[in-house]
């Protein structure tokens, strides 16, 4: 194969693989990321292992390529690891981690291997140029340790190892990117195999840009695209393993006579300049291309539905002979910020719709219902997409969305199109309008704020530091909970608005978002320390409204040391959230600061809601049971008003009244007795109660695990998460 053939073909194969991390959604991409890693690091070490054991003869005289292997197979057993705590743990790494002394030691390896290389040219040529590498590498490797160093807290044990872990990879980077550019600018005066060095050391440019790729990151905020980084070091295993291939094909012991091919163009000059020329031309159609498929997913109109999967649908087969289906939408947070309710209340759906079908037959009706779940991504513009593609179907009432942010963007087109929403978590008062098309199972902000404000007061609280998400759902529940607290003599601070994110990374564990919130942290501890030295710690608490995200606040903020001598105070956002319990870190934060987190009270004597309770966590969907619980009596106020509506209207969808349909849904949900309690709602549609439980994190003494604790006004019970 001639050589710009070859490197075609590599770059066809490096993009092709990647394609499943470029084009998945913001969540897929974390876990596919991961596969992707392991998968093409095993293919590398196992393409040099076979290499050395076909040239097992003359390991003795060149000892380099078992460096190489053993760099390589350190590599695949970091991403393994690294893997095992993202994937299968869905908790925070040690630092230092197993994962970094393999990835450390694979570094030494090959770092090894590049100098004894290195010591072997015949002839350093373009000194000048090495000398300009090196010195810009030098001026960005200092660049990159003062920006750590000013985003990392060093004050504590485990701050100082986290700034000593994440430095030591941007100075190994460095050494990596001097040797390996130095090797490459002198391979032209070398009679050895050139196209898999090109290949080496190409692979070892792009890792050096995918572990640096955080300080363009914190730069830009281009915090949603940390995928990059996995793209660029999955296409380094690619291309070590592309250069293995070649050296197996062609230049092996065992096969002479296309080495003798090879190096008749390896000592043509103007050859390694093309190829290099070449290599590097493909790298850049590949970025721009990568980029443009960034731009495509992130920011088109109407989503990427040609791209993704379709929408969770449920596929069991319904009588539909001579009987009456009615379609009931459901817009849920599978995946983004909000992510930790999606699945349990995807299961209660669930069997909301299997039990109403149940019912239907039961009373001998020819009425069924059959539900159409798709993804709100905790994310205006696909749940905007998402409401549409509803419509499209024929779906005219829809449970959710869950976010007051998502709500916000779909609910005009639900007026447009004569569409209900019936969100069981949305409660920004701001959404309280009457003789619209929005009804809520929740009572608004307005209720919480003032639920709050009486509980820091009661605790001894005189001044509180807020910490929240500056979207429509925690600038509206901040204001309310200011008001009512200021109006029973506390004291506000000016506090810390944060930007939230919609995808992913803003919730994960990645030591790089643990980075990121260091600057919003920093900011939050000097103005609690300042509270404190005036009021005293018992009389200073921080307030925080957040989604997901709340997990890697609470393990950084141990970093800080006036964070957590205060008490802490959540939303309803937070309450039940087993990402928190699930991290040894975020557990005894929350533990240590008493950390509170109002809920709307739905627990009752019932037996319906145990059952409930016993059937949803049998089938692990995490622990939560609130929100599932109130999509569950929404889908069955659904149904059962879809079902009313069609007994007293033509089934002519030209001849609709949805007035007359709302006013149906409101009869139904007063008159229903759910699992969650007697509904009333006021002029807005929204559920009126001031019921409010607050919940706690604290640590069995039996089985030595942390959960969710229940405090209501006259009792306490306890809620095991799952672990």
């Amino acid at each position: 194969m001639h050589p710009i053939y070859f490197f075609i073909a590599l770059i066809f194969a490096i993009s092709f693989a990647n394609l499943l991390i470029i084009f998945a959604d913001s969540d897929a991409k974390i876990i596919y990321s991961s596969w992707m890693l392991i998968i093409n690091s095993a293919i590398a070490s196992a393409l040099s292992i076979f290499a050395i054991l076909k040239e097992r003869h003359s390991i003795k005289k060149d000892k380099t390529a078992v460096y190489l292997t053993i760099g390589l197979i350190f590599y695949f057993l970091a991403n393994i690891v690294w893997g095992y705590y993202e994937l299968v743990l869905d908790i925070v790494s040690p630092v230092p981690s197993l994962a970094d002394l393999f990835l450390m030691s694979a570094y030494g390896f090959l770092i090894f291997r590049l100098i004894v290389t290195y010591k072997n040219l015949d002839k350093v040529s373009n000194k000048n140029i090495i000398y300009i590498i090196t010195i810009g590498t030098g001026l960005f490797l200092a660049y990159i340790l003062n920006l750590t160093l000013s985003l990392t807290e060093i004050s504590n044990f485990r701050g100082l190892m986290l700034f000593l872990v994440t430095i030591t990879y941007p100075i190994l980077n460095s050494v990596l990117t001097v040797l390996a550019l130095t090797i490459l600018l002198n391979l032209k005066n070398e009679k050895e195999m050139s196209i898999p060095w090109i290949c080496e050391l190409i692979g070892l440019l792009a890792i050096v840009i995918g572990d640096s790729w955080f300080a363009i990151i914190v730069l830009t905020a281009f915090v949603d695209q940390i995928w990059i980084s996995a793209v660029l070091i999955s296409a380094h295993y690619l291309l070590i393993s592309g250069g293995l291939i070649w050296y197996i094909r062609y230049s092996s012991n065992w096969n002479l006579d296309r080495l003798k091919f090879k190096n008749k163009f390896v000592g043509n000059n103007s050859f390694n300049k093309k190829v290099i020329s070449g290599l590097v031309g493909g790298v850049l159609v590949f970025s721009v291309t990568l980029l443009f498929a960034t731009n495509t997913i992130e920011f088109s109109d109407d989503g990427i539905g040609v791209l993704q999967a379709n929408p969770d649908s449920n596929m069991d087969s319904l009588d539909s002979d001579n009987k009456d289906v009615k379609l009931i939408g459901a817009i849920v947070p599978k995946t983004g910020s909000l992510s930790s309710i999606g699945k349990p209340v995807i299961a209660a759906l669930y069997m909301a719709e299997k039990e109403v079908n149940e019912y239907f037959q039961n009373i001998n009706s020819s009425s069924r219902v059959k539900l159409i779940l798709d993804d709100s991504k905790t994310s205006p513009q696909e749940s905007l997409a998402a409401i549409k593609r509803l419509d499209s179907q024929g779906v005219k009432v829809v449970v959710g969305p869950a976010t007051s942010t998502v709500v916000e963007a779909v609910k005009d087109y639900a007026n447009e199109n004569n569409m209900t929403l019936l969100s069981y978590a949305s409660t920004s008062p701001i959404l309280s309008i009457a003789g619209d098309n929005l009804f809520r199972l929740v009572p608004d902000d307005i209720t919480q704020g003032k639920v709050m404000a009486e509980k820091m007061i009661n605790d001894g609280m005189k001044v509180i530091v807020p910490f929240w998400r500056g979207d429509i759902y925690g600038n509206a529940l901040e204001n309310a909970t200011t008001e009512h607290f200021e109006k029973l003599g506390g004291k506000v601070e000016e506090g810390i608005n944060y930007s939230p994110y919609t995808g992913k990374f803003a919730t994960s564990l990645h030591r790089i978002n643990f980075i990121m919130w260091n600057q919003e942290l920093k900011k939050l501890n000097e103005i609690v320390s300042e509270a404190v030295a005036e009021h005293g710690p018992n009389s200073v608490g921080v307030y925080t409204i957040s989604y997901d995200e709340i997990t890697p606040i609470l393990i950084q903020a141990q970093l800080f040391d006036k964070l957590g001598k205060v008490r802490w105070y959540g939303s309803d956002s937070i309450a039940e959230n087993h990402h928190i319990t699930k991290n040894i870190d975020s557990s005894i934060f929350a533990s240590q600061t008493h950390f509170a987190n109002p809920l709307f009270s739905i627990y009752s004597d019932s037996v319906k809601l145990s059952e409930f309770e016993r059937d949803l966590l049998e089938s692990d969907h995490g622990s939560s049971i609130t929100y599932p619980a109130l999509a569950y009596d929404s889908f069955w106020i659904a149904a059962k008003s879809l079902d009313r509506y069609s007994d007293s209207t033509d089934s002519n969808r030209n001849n609709e009244n949805i007035t007359d349909f709302n006013q149906i849904l409101t009869e139904v949900s007063e008159s229903y007795e759910g699992i969650t309690g007697s509904i009333d709602l006021n002029a807005a549609g929204d559920r009126t109660s001031d019921n409010y439980d607050f919940w706690y994190v604290t640590k069995d003494n039996t089985t030595q695990h942390y959960e969710w604790h229940k405090e209501s006004n006259n009792s306490t019970t306890t809620h095991t998460v799952t672990h």
